[in-house]
């Protein structure tokens, strides 16, 4: 830059060619730093990187046709075609990266149709921009090209700036920081630049070519910057971020396509078309992807909400699958005739494990849980479940002492009969069961009426184990 400002404070015949010399060295410069920072990078953000070292290089094809062009106009032309068609070609590679997103597959084609959408108003823009240079009013092209420049390069830093506001990640906020100042600081310097080259005959303003790539070298040569540290974007603004993006790039495009229509009616129509079937099927492909999460929530919701209440190893209901039925019932209070819980302990389980192994233990109490199933499902409204290590809870509303007693039963003498394989065949499993009755209008709490289960099968242990005791709890 140091360079430049020489050249433009010497002026001489070739101030503008020297000039442009600067320029297209400083951008040489800068795609160097870029492509060293991009082999840095970590793999998911190499493509970010690789449309920023496009972006510069076509920038850098501008200047170097403005440089070739000054060589035979030294007073400079005041709108080059080609230059113009790359400087188009350097802010789509810009909207491109804002669009960019590779987090899932789905989220990789939305983007695909936001940078087709940005591909389609880019082209727009440079049809637009071609009918001013070589149109009828291409006598007034000055101001309004000025004004069709600041449209892109403003809308280009306000992309990138909604991306950086919305980037969790800190390699992620690191390269949209760059390319957020880049842009801002291009499209207040070309803005400026273009209004006083029509004002003034002065060579000062080509200085401010040379700024944004100074500012995105500068910031490209910092080994560990890291933007906005304690910045973390909200869900609510990362949200944001996602949804105003598409729809703004969306927009401007209808906005080019609608100022095209002076220029060619039939191509505008057909824009305004594509743009809004690419906005659409983007919509739909995200609707679907988010119903079909939706889905795959509710199942896995299901999942979590029957694995919470469901043991493991039987597939029984676990204790808080049984308080949930118990505190059910007590809150019904339905069952005149009574209600049985009958709470079950398997015999010498220490012992078991310990001569046939843990495996063996398993397989003991998926036994037992088979079981007591087949009489649960015997029984109407009858819940079996697992309260903890080799303890069965067996729950009987509206059964009373002795059919829950025969029930239990039946259920201790099949157990014992057939014992699991691959046990040896006089293997023999017992348990001992403590059964517990409330008769009456007026339950005791939960933990009282399985206190008194507990207590009878303690009872049932003492008298000799491979038993069953029952008791009746009359209540007012």
């Amino acid at each position: 830059m140091a360079g430049q400002c020489i050249a433009v404070l010497w002026a001489t015949e070739n101030t503008l060619f020297h000039s442009y010399v600067a320029v297209v060295t400083t951008v040489a410069l800068a795609i160097l730093l870029c492509a060293r920072r991009m082999s840095l990078a970590v793999k998911h953000n190499r493509p970010l990187w690789a449309l920023l070292l496009a972006s510069l290089a076509a920038k850098g094809v501008a200047f170097t046709l403005l440089l070739i062009d000054s060589t035979h106009h030294s007073e400079g032309t005041l709108v080059m075609v080609d230059p113009s068609f790359w400087f188009c070609v350097a802010g789509w590679f810009l909207i491109a990266a804002a669009s960019f997103d590779a987090a899932t597959p789905t989220v990789r084609w939305a983007s695909l149709g936001d940078i087709l959408t940005s591909i389609l108003s880019v082209g727009l823009f440079y049809v637009l921009l071609r009918a001013a240079i070589e149109g009828p009013m291409a006598a007034d092209s000055a101001v309004f090209l000025t004004r069709l420049f600041d449209a892109l390069d403003g809308f280009v830093a306000a992309i990138v700036l909604l991306r950086f506001l919305g980037t969790r990640r800190a390699d992620e906020r690191r390269f949209f920081g760059v390319v957020a100042a880049f842009t801002v600081t291009d499209a207040i310097a070309a803005a400026v630049h273009n209004r006083l080259v029509v004002a003034t005959d002065s060579y000062l303003p080509e200085l401010l070519l040379t700024l944004p790539m100074v500012v995105v070298g500068m910031l490209l040569s910092r080994r560990k910057a890291i933007w906005l540290r304690g910045f973390r974007p909200s869900l609510l603004q990362r949200r944001l971020s996602r949804m105003v993006r598409p729809f703004a790039l969306s927009l401007a495009t209808c906005f080019v396509a609608l100022a095209t229509a002076h220029v060619d009616k039939t191509l505008a129509i057909r824009a305004l078309v594509a743009a809004l079937t690419l906005f659409a099927g983007r919509n739909a492909l995200v609707v679907w992807y988010h119903l079909s999460a939706e889905d795959q929530m509710r199942v896995l919701r299901r999942r979590l909400q029957h694995a919470a209440v469901h043991d493991p190893l039987t597939g029984l209901l676990n204790r808080r699958g049984l308080f949930h039925i118990l505190q059910r019932e007590y809150d019904a209070a339905r069952h005149p005739a009574g209600f049985s819980i009958a709470m079950i302990d398997v015999d010498h389980f220490k012992r078991f494990n310990d001569e046939y192994g843990h495996q063996a233990g398993d397989r003991c109490l998926v036994h037992v849980a088979r079981s007591l199933t087949q009489i649960a499902d015997a029984v109407p409204s009858c819940v079996v479940s697992r309260y903890g290590g080799e303890e069965f809870v067996l729950l009987f509303p509206g059964v009373t002492l002795e059919s829950a007693l025969l029930h239990v039963e039946r259920a201790r003498i099949e157990v014992a009969l057939a014992p699991p394989s691959p046990l040896p065949p006089d293997t023999r499993i017992t348990f001992s069961a403590g059964l517990v009755t409330v008769e009456g209008g007026r339950w005791p709490p939960i933990d009282e009426l399985l206190r008194q289960a507990d207590s009878a099968v303690y009872a049932a242990k003492a008298e000799g184990r491979d038993r069953s005791v029952g008791a009746a709890l009359v209540t007012a």
